[in-house]
């Protein structure tokens, strides 16, 4: 749990929060589905076949580890996050050494090291690919829409769509709720990174417009710069300085040169550090609320109150991290 976050009295500048952990607990992942997370096994005695999942399985990757337990029991297909990250994507938010491996299966399977959901699957949502029985893209893209928190789950979803996954043909599969379409439709294939939708999910549910991404701004002939949300229409863009490109002087630096010749050029450009989500939530969408006002957005007394209340509900949220 986060600590406690006090209300600032002055206006906040979003370059100067500090860090919070986002480790999360996998086993808390389970939505409605029956997930049974299996303990750790005690080491295999010398000479013994550990099988899989044994402990001696630590030192093999989360694709090795999967690949053994699902050569092993023919009716295990890995999914959810473990197979979103063995297609490619990186969303794990703990080291891989320690995420278990998640299996679906028409029943439990007590395999050490694994976490079992307990649901059918037909045939044409299972596939082969690195050596692992695993769902198809688009089975876990669904998935992860289903039951991951929304802002992971979109997050997964905008990198599945840059690689070609048709999420409007998701949308119209049987058996979707409302809020699982809520989620497909958030989706946007522009961000660049899984914090930058994290950053758009907190705008859009807050109640603001949706931005666009990767706004093309033109510096000058042949010159262009790319902004990660933007409203074009007031001139207002949210950008996500990630710690691992913006650390060095060098790199501060050409931010602070660019930023300067948008600014000349009409654009006001908020600046969200890393440690901002999601600590920092309500000062995030009080602080680009008013920014929209001030270049002329008319919200409406609904949205108003939407806003409001969520802007609320984020600093009552925060006092307890």
């Amino acid at each position: 749990m986060n600590p406690p976050l006090a209300t600032p009295s002055s206006p906040v500048t979003f370059l100067e929060f500090t860090a919070f952990p986002d480790a999360r607990d996998p086993s808390n992942r389970g939505g409605g589905a029956s997930a049974t997370p299996t303990p750790a096994a005690s080491a295999p005695q010398p000479g013994a076949d550990p099988g899989p999942g044994r402990a001696d399985t630590v030192a093999l990757s989360l694709i090795q580890r999967a690949g053994r337990i699902t050569r092993a029991a023919p009716q295990a297909v890995a999914c959810r996050r473990t197979a979103a990250y063995i297609w490619g994507l990186r969303i794990l938010p703990t080291p891989e050494a320690d995420w278990p491996v998640e299996l679906a299966a028409p029943s439990h399977l007590a395999i050490p090291d694994s976490v079992t959901y307990v649901v059918p699957l037909p045939d044409e949502d299972i596939t082969q690919h690195q050596g692992v029985r695993i769902t198809t893209m688009e089975r876990t893209a669904l998935d992860c829409a289903r039951w991951l928190p929304r802002m992971d789950a979109v997050a997964i979803l905008d990198q599945f769509a840059r690689r070609g996954v048709d999420l409007e043909a998701l949308w119209y599969r049987p058996l979707n709720s409302w809020r699982l379409r809520e989620t497909l439709s958030l989706a946007d294939r522009g961000a660049a990174s899984p914090r930058e939708s994290w950053l758009r999910v907190i705008l859009v549910e807050g109640g603001l417009p949706r931005p666009a991404t990767q706004v093309r701004v033109q510096l000058g002939k042949d010159r262009f710069a790319y902004l990660d949300l933007g409203w074009e229409e007031f001139k207002v863009a949210v950008e996500y300085d990630g710690q691992e490109h913006h650390t060095s002087a060098a790199d501060q630096q050409h931010d602070a040169d660019r930023r300067e010749e948008l600014r000349r050029r009409g654009w006001r450009v908020i600046a969200v550090r890393r440690d901002v989500i999601p600590a920092q939530t309500a000062d995030l969408l009080h602080h680009v609320a008013n920014a929209l006002i001030e270049r002329g957005w008319q919200p409406g007394p609904q949205v108003t109150t939407r806003i409001l209340s969520r802007i609320r509900a984020a600093r009552r949220k925060s006092r307890y991290r």
